[in-house]
């Protein structure tokens, strides 16, 4: 079923109202046209004729109930004895009625109620039965025992399958509910995460220009190349100038603008306060725009944590397309070395790695800081890893790897 709505519009138990309504009527006529040709009195006829407006009165009400039985359900058993036990002392054709009775019986009671009450609608034919001249007592009882439980499984059948209907309608209402609900927990998942990442551009964009910009005019005020520092202060604001309109245009990150992501790099390299070698290794492939994005976030972050933290006299940008890793090992001095691996899958990757020549910290015994956290929360949305390798006094190496396909 495609949805709780095409599961509803298929449910061929409220569907077959008006067949059984059809069914009624037919059962009825037929059987006061059999009454007629057998001769049988009116007022046996008018007993049959009865039901009928019992059925419209009560019967359709208690066939249609969603929780059986109700009210109506015994006004109707009752009137249906009543008619049709009258009817079938005086006339034995009145018994055609039944085929249509029995069914109601289940669909408007319990199914134990029902057995009960069919148990009695044959008690007028079996007397008639017992009562006439030439009829065969055991060959009555024979066609009551065979009728009878006859009639009581074809009317548990249906009870059953009215049964299941009504679960499966359950069913699919709790489905309705569910979705619903999943639906409001979608939206507002969607703008926690929305939330989250308005406050990671913020903090590697807007956040750290400010800071950048603060320390370069008290870098300035000390007297300390007062008129490059009031420049780079500038170019700064600029930049953040430019992130700001980025965000609220939901643009890529203006380092991104019509620029490669090497080039990207280069850019946030060159103003960067202490020297940067960026190098870009393999042949450049275009890759998805949230991909370079992401990239482009990271450097800035990385870049970031090391003119607050490192005190590092250079840092290091490497952007790797070949899909071979170089990963950053510590050997049993405590001097940190970069060797080659290749991907184990073979998959195509794009590494980036972010290094200085700082002080270094412990990994064991260091939290992540909000800039780590947001960064690995972007790279995890896109299926990478983040890496931090780093040892007292022998620098910090941040390797990001993202398993990002060619455009």
């Amino acid at each position: 079923m495609g949805s709780p709505v095409a599961a509803r519009a298929e449910n061929a138990w409220l569907r077959s109202y008006p067949f059984w309504d059809a069914y009624f009527a037919v059962v009825l006529i037929t059987t006061v046209i059999a009454m007629v040709a057998d001769g049988g009195p009116p007022i046996a006829v008018g007993l049959v004729l009865l039901l009928a407006l019992s059925y419209v009165l009560v019967g359709r009400k208690a066939v249609r109930a969603d929780a059986i039985p109700v009210r109506e359900s015994w006004w109707y058993a009752a009137s249906m004895l009543v008619l049709v036990t009258g009817a079938g002392l005086l006339e034995s054709a009145s018994a055609i009625a039944l085929s249509a009775l029995v069914p109601m019986a289940f669909m408007s009671l319990r199914v134990a109620y029902a057995v009960v009450l069919t148990a009695a609608f044959f008690a007028a034919p079996v007397l008639n039965g017992l009562t006439a001249v030439g009829e065969d007592p055991l060959l009555i009882l024979l066609a009551l025992a065979v009728g009878l439980p006859a009639s009581a499984l074809l009317g548990t059948f249906i009870s059953r399958l009215y049964q299941q209907n009504r679960e499966r309608a359950e069913l699919i209402e709790e489905l309705d509910r569910t979705r619903e609900e999943l639906a409001e927990v979608s939206r507002e998942a969607g703008v926690l995460a929305e939330r989250e990442r308005l406050a990671g551009d913020i903090h590697d964009t807007l956040a750290q220009g400010f800071t950048s910009i603060i320390m370069l005019l008290q870098a300035a005020e000390a007297g300390q190349g007062a008129e490059r520092h009031v420049a780079l202060a500038v170019q700064t604001a600029k930049e953040n100038l430019a992130e700001t309109r980025a965000l609220i245009a939901a643009l890529a990150p203006p380092a991104l603008d019509g620029t490669s992501l090497g080039q990207a790099l280069r850019r946030l390299g060159e103003g960067f306060e202490v020297p940067v070698e960026v190098t870009v290794r393999g042949e450049p492939v275009a890759l998805p725009a949230t991909a370079e994005a992401v990239l482009v976030r990271v450097a800035q972050e990385g870049l970031a944590n090391v003119r607050k933290h490192a005190r590092a006299r250079s840092a290091r940008l490497t952007l790797d397309y070949r899909g071979a890793a170089e990963r950053l090992s510590v050997s049993d001095d405590g001097v940190a070395a970069v060797r080659p691996s290749v991907s184990d899958d073979g998959d195509r990757a794009v590494r980036l790695w972010v290094s200085d020549d700082g002080d270094g910290f412990e990994p064991s015994t260091t939290c992540d800081g909000y800039g780590l956290r947001t960064m690995r929360v972007r790279v995890a949305r896109l299926g990478g890893t983040v890496t931090v390798a780093a040892s007292p006094g022998t620098g910090t190496t941040v390797t990001v790897e993202l398993p990002c396909s060619p455009c």
